[in-house]
């Protein structure tokens, strides 16, 4: 999995801070008047993340990262909304983040849903976009079909976002931006990377 050089050093200081965080020994990031007066000002993220809404799957606190520092838009299932559109619309556009990451998890309650057959309730076409993302799972005959289909569903996201974003894909185009699959490990706190060819993970 090739990225571009300053998407490189953001992954590599992303997987840092979760390493620091599975540890135990996260950075101090401590915010009086003067730093939340500073930050209020201006921002200037170095990652996009589209992450779960699952109370346990904060982006920030994984990967020990200050207030400013992640793009992230957060919403069940980690699937392509049109809010992570927009959101990664921004931080391409704006901010020229150089890496965008989807980020699955573990024990995920929207795909376990999928998985046990229920398809009904809100989110309209993204549940479905799980079930797809269940029955790519269910092709490959894992023999951990849950762990799979979370797997799956990362880098299904990922290959919507790159379709459906226009910002996103002229970014990756122009070598500016590179995106990434991952999931976070609930039970262990450490995010792996998945291959995007093979979905294996790295």
């Amino acid at each position: 999995m090739k990225l571009i050089d300053a998407a490189q050093v953001v992954l590599d200081d992303l997987l840092d801070g979760n390493k620091r965080f599975r540890e135990g020994q996260p950075h101090s990031h401590k915010y009086g008047p003067a730093e939340i007066l500073e930050i209020s000002r201006n921002q200037a993220p170095t990652a996009a993340i589209i992450a779960c809404a699952d109370s346990r799957v904060s982006p920030d606190l994984v990967f020990d990262q200050p207030l400013g520092s992640i793009f992230a838009s957060r919403v069940p299932g980690n699937v392509a909304s049109d809010s992570a559109k927009w959101m990664l619309d921004i931080a391409v556009s704006e901010f020229q983040v150089p890496l965008v990451m989807v980020m699955g998890h573990t024990g995920c309650l929207a795909v376990g849903q999928l998985l046990d057959g229920d398809k009904m309730g809100a989110g309209g076409l993204h549940r479905f976009s799980v079930l797809s993302a269940v029955y790519r799972a269910k092709a490959r005959n894992p023999v951990d079909l849950y762990l799979e289909a979370v797997e799956q569903n990362v880098l299904q996201t990922v290959e919507h976002l790159c379709y459906e974003c226009a910002a996103l894909a002229a970014a990756i185009a122009a070598g500016k931006t590179s995106i990434v699959g991952a999931v976070y490990e609930m039970h262990t706190g450490t995010v792996y990377l998945l291959d995007p060819q093979s979905g294996e993970r790295i």
